[in-house]
């Protein structure tokens, strides 16, 4: 179970995100399209990698995790139905804005895969991008739900936000509710000042046993800091103009490589800078 915010202060953005389960294979991909180069990160699942989080040169930022809705809940989506993720490719290759999505989607109603050994388990996906604007997306009976950003931020745990959306903070349930009032109050107090330093913080909080991985980026700068397996002291800066992955705390030296197979598994870059 994941833990993810957005946070906008005086024309700055930071987005921050951890990834919660079982041990599992990773990948960070970095490719171009018209113009932009794209980041993935992804997570090898059922002998396939599935993309996590996207982010676009542009400063567009989509990222998928699991949501509890229910077991009353009925998705239209059918078996193999990956339409949600198609859609959010097309998006980060070819919008700049979160509200360009829309476009896009053009009044479909979005569907996810469903996992049959866990009815009451879904998906649901937070979109923003560097202008201020986010919103999370998750499934409806007959429509999409969707929760725009209030008061410069947005924070997505394990539990839908759309049944909470005129709740008190303090006042959710559900998966991930105390990390999710445990992030949004830390953002509240620090907002001010919020940064890197502040993002990770957040993330150190709210982090579980089971956290394989920690992402911030700041879009404006276009750059990511990434570190595994709840070592913060290890982080990595990932250039998207450069396409380079640079070793940065926690290292003797600060080495830069460039992705030049645009892709490297995370098993293979931690054993490169032990």
């Amino acid at each position: 179970m994941c833990t993810s915010f957005v946070v906008y202060h005086q024309e700055k953005a930071v987005y921050g995100m951890n990834f919660d389960t079982e041990d599992i294979d990773l990948k960070l991909k970095i490719n171009s399209y018209n113009g932009m180069n794209l980041f993935y990160f992804s997570a090898l699942l059922e002998n396939q990698y599935r993309d996590i989080a996207y982010f676009n040169s542009e400063g567009l930022f989509i990222l998928t995790q699991a949501v509890e809705y229910g077991p009353g809940f009925k998705s239209g989506c059918e078996e193999n139905d990956w339409l949600a993720f198609d859609i959010f490719d097309e998006t980060l290759k070819k919008t700049r804005k979160a509200s360009e999505f829309f476009g896009i989607l053009n009044k479909r109603v979005i569907s996810y895969p469903r996992n049959p050994l866990f009815p009451a388990l879904g998906l649901h996906t937070m979109i923003a991008d560097k202008t201020g604007d986010a919103f999370i997306l998750e499934e409806g009976n007959d429509a999409n739900i969707v929760c725009p950003i209030h008061n410069d931020f947005i924070v997505m745990t394990n539990f839908p936000n759309g049944e909470f959306e005129e709740t008190n903070y303090k006042e959710v349930c559900g998966i991930g509710a105390d990390r999710y009032i445990c992030a949004y109050e830390y953002i509240q107090s620090h907002i001010q000042s919020f940064g890197i330093n502040e993002a990770f913080e957040i993330l150190g909080k709210t982090s579980q046993k089971n956290t394989l991985c920690t992402i911030v980026y700041e879009p404006i700068k276009n750059e990511i800091y990434i570190s595994f397996k709840k070592d913060s002291s290890k982080k990595w800066k990932i250039s998207l103009p450069d396409k380079t992955i640079q070793s940065m705390d926690g290292f003797l030296s600060n080495n830069r490589i460039q992705l030049t197979n645009d892709e490297v598994l995370v098993n293979d870059l931690i054993r490169l800078y032990k």
